[in-house]
């Protein structure tokens, strides 16, 4: 039976999706323009950000950015839609508009990839996580959509990414794609929530 804590966890999940998700913008059925996947992802990362900040350990932060290797040549990693870093940033980079930091490798916590949704791990998603394992010990995977008509099909998606490298792998929903339907799993959205509040 899930306790009071769990269920105030989970609403903050479901409020996510719908501050998330502006269905009558981007369905089709409106018409063939739909917003686009990029802003769509964006909506979903900064909100992300929002919530985890609120689940985080004191001392660490939560942001949109880029780790730099201070040691190893001042190299930049890709872009990080969400990266998790002890104490300050080495660059800041904030306007009326965004919130962009540049954050030492050795305060990187976490890297979480964000993804509007997933039906099976692409190259680009394995070559992504080889690269950003240069910059940080973990990285993880959050999904909106999990397009899985079962639990035991979104947990062949997860052993994929922990195979491709990503330590750990999250969605919001799973999507049923013969019909449609939108299931939140609450045990792997609490699994979410623990592991960020172990952080170190």
């Amino acid at each position: 039976m899930m306790t009071r804590v769990e269920a105030a966890i989970i609403q903050d999940f479901k409020v996510l999706l719908e501050s998330s998700a502006p269905y009558a913008l981007s369905s089709p059925s409106f018409g063939s323009t739909t917003l686009h996947d990029f802003v769509k992802g964006l909506i979903l990362s900064t909100n992300l950000i929002d919530l985890i900040e609120k689940y985080i350990p004191e001392g660490n932060h939560v942001e949109w950015g880029q780790i730099i290797d201070l040691k190893g040549g001042n190299s930049l990693s890709k872009e990080c839609d969400i990266v998790i870093y002890k104490g300050n940033p080495f660059k800041r980079i904030a306007n009326k508009s965004m919130r962009f930091v540049i954050v030492d490798r050795a305060k990187t916590r976490l890297v979480i990839q964000v993804k509007s949704g997933i039906q099976s791990l692409s190259r680009d998603d394995k070559q992504y996580c080889r690269d950003v394992r240069k910059f940080a010990k973990e990285v993880w995977y959050f999904a909106e959509n999990c397009y899985a008509g079962s639990k035991a099909r979104a947990e062949k998606l997860r052993k994929s990414a922990k195979g491709a490298g990503y330590g750990e792998f999250f969605y919001l929903v799973r999507v049923n794609d013969r019909t449609g339907s939108r299931t939140m799993d609450d045990d792997q959205l609490l699994r979410f929530h623990k592991k960020l509040t172990a952080i170190e």
